[in-house]
Protein backbone atom coordinates (compact mmCIF):
# COMPACT_ATOMS: atom_id res chain seq x y z
CA UNK A 1 0.00 0.00 0.00
CA UNK A 2 2.33 2.78 -1.16
CA UNK A 3 1.46 6.31 -0.10
CA UNK A 4 2.88 8.91 -2.49
CA UNK A 5 2.98 12.65 -1.93
CA UNK A 6 4.07 14.85 -4.84
CA UNK A 7 4.87 18.42 -3.80
CA UNK A 8 5.00 21.17 -6.42
CA UNK A 9 4.74 24.91 -6.61
CA UNK A 10 1.26 26.28 -7.28
CA UNK A 11 0.15 27.24 -10.75
CA UNK A 12 0.44 24.09 -12.85
CA UNK A 13 -2.59 23.30 -15.03
CA UNK A 14 -4.89 20.39 -14.19
CA UNK A 15 -3.66 18.31 -17.14
CA UNK A 16 -0.04 18.75 -16.03
CA UNK A 17 -0.92 17.52 -12.52
CA UNK A 18 -2.92 14.60 -13.91
CA UNK A 19 0.02 13.68 -16.12
CA UNK A 20 2.35 13.64 -13.09
CA UNK A 21 -0.02 11.39 -11.16
CA UNK A 22 -0.41 9.01 -14.11
CA UNK A 23 3.35 8.84 -14.71
CA UNK A 24 4.03 8.01 -11.05
CA UNK A 25 1.15 5.51 -10.97
CA UNK A 26 2.58 3.69 -14.01
CA UNK A 27 6.03 3.61 -12.40
CA UNK A 28 4.70 1.74 -9.37
CA UNK A 29 2.78 -0.70 -11.52
CA UNK A 30 5.78 -1.30 -13.82
CA UNK A 31 8.57 -1.47 -11.25
CA UNK A 32 6.85 -2.99 -8.21
CA UNK A 33 3.74 -4.58 -9.72
CA UNK A 34 1.67 -2.54 -7.27
CA UNK A 35 -2.08 -3.20 -7.59
CA UNK A 36 -3.88 0.03 -8.49
CA UNK A 37 -6.35 -0.46 -5.63
CA UNK A 38 -3.46 -0.31 -3.14
CA UNK A 39 -1.84 2.87 -4.49
CA UNK A 40 -2.52 6.29 -2.96
CA UNK A 41 -1.09 9.29 -4.85
CA UNK A 42 -1.76 12.93 -4.08
CA UNK A 43 -0.40 16.24 -5.32
CA UNK A 44 0.19 18.97 -2.77
CA UNK A 45 0.63 22.46 -4.15
CA UNK A 46 2.70 25.00 -2.24
CA UNK A 47 2.95 28.76 -2.57
CA UNK A 48 6.34 29.85 -3.91
CA UNK A 49 7.24 31.46 -0.58
CA UNK A 50 6.49 28.16 1.21
CA UNK A 51 8.48 26.00 -1.20
CA UNK A 52 11.94 27.51 -1.73
CA UNK A 53 14.01 25.50 -4.18
CA UNK A 54 17.67 24.56 -3.90
CA UNK A 55 20.01 26.20 -6.44
CA UNK A 56 19.93 24.63 -9.90
CA UNK A 57 16.25 23.65 -9.75
CA UNK A 58 13.63 25.18 -12.02
CA UNK A 59 10.06 26.15 -11.14
CA UNK A 60 9.12 22.64 -12.33
CA UNK A 61 11.00 21.03 -9.43
CA UNK A 62 9.06 18.42 -7.50
CA UNK A 63 9.60 16.53 -4.28
CA UNK A 64 8.19 13.02 -4.12
CA UNK A 65 7.89 11.29 -0.76
CA UNK A 66 6.93 7.62 -0.73
CA UNK A 67 5.91 5.61 2.31
CA UNK A 68 6.23 1.94 1.49
CA UNK A 69 6.07 -1.25 3.52
CA UNK A 70 9.58 -2.65 4.01
CA UNK A 71 10.89 -5.66 2.19
CA UNK A 72 11.85 -4.63 -1.34
CA UNK A 73 15.38 -5.16 -2.54
CA UNK A 74 17.71 -2.31 -3.41
CA UNK A 75 17.33 -3.35 -7.06
CA UNK A 76 13.53 -3.02 -6.91
CA UNK A 77 13.83 0.42 -5.31
CA UNK A 78 16.32 1.49 -7.99
CA UNK A 79 13.92 0.25 -10.68
CA UNK A 80 11.16 2.33 -9.10
CA UNK A 81 13.35 5.45 -9.04
CA UNK A 82 14.32 4.93 -12.70
CA UNK A 83 10.69 4.37 -13.72
CA UNK A 84 9.53 7.52 -11.93
CA UNK A 85 12.28 9.65 -13.49
CA UNK A 86 11.74 8.18 -16.96
CA UNK A 87 7.95 8.45 -16.90
CA UNK A 88 7.94 12.02 -15.58
CA UNK A 89 10.54 12.96 -18.19
CA UNK A 90 8.22 11.76 -20.95
CA UNK A 91 5.07 13.27 -19.47
CA UNK A 92 4.80 16.02 -18.39
CA UNK A 93 8.46 16.64 -19.32
CA UNK A 94 10.18 17.07 -15.95
CA UNK A 95 13.99 17.12 -16.03
CA UNK A 96 15.83 14.63 -13.80
CA UNK A 97 17.61 17.63 -12.24
CA UNK A 98 14.23 18.84 -10.97
CA UNK A 99 13.33 15.64 -9.13
CA UNK A 100 13.96 14.62 -5.55
CA UNK A 101 12.54 11.27 -4.43
CA UNK A 102 12.62 10.06 -0.83
CA UNK A 103 11.50 6.59 0.22
CA UNK A 104 10.38 5.85 3.78
CA UNK A 105 9.77 2.32 5.04
CA UNK A 106 7.81 2.37 8.31
CA UNK A 107 7.53 -1.07 9.94
CA UNK A 108 4.47 -3.09 8.92
CA UNK A 109 2.97 -2.87 12.41
CA UNK A 110 2.66 0.92 11.86
CA UNK A 111 0.25 0.47 8.92
CA UNK A 112 -3.54 0.16 9.00
CA UNK A 113 -6.30 0.42 6.44
CA UNK A 114 -10.07 0.25 6.81
CA UNK A 115 -9.59 0.24 10.57
CA UNK A 116 -7.43 -2.90 10.57
CA UNK A 117 -3.71 -3.15 11.22
CA UNK A 118 -1.62 -5.09 8.74
CA UNK A 119 0.41 -6.88 11.42
CA UNK A 120 0.50 -7.09 15.18
CA UNK A 121 3.67 -5.87 16.90
CA UNK A 122 5.94 -8.60 18.28
CA UNK A 123 5.46 -9.67 21.87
Amino acid sequence: MPLVKIEIRMGKPVEYRRSMIESVRRAFIEALQTPEAALWIRVCERKEENFPLPPGRSDDAILIEVSLMPGRTAEKKEALFRAIVGNLGRSPGIRPEDLCIVLYEPPVENWAERGERFAAPPG
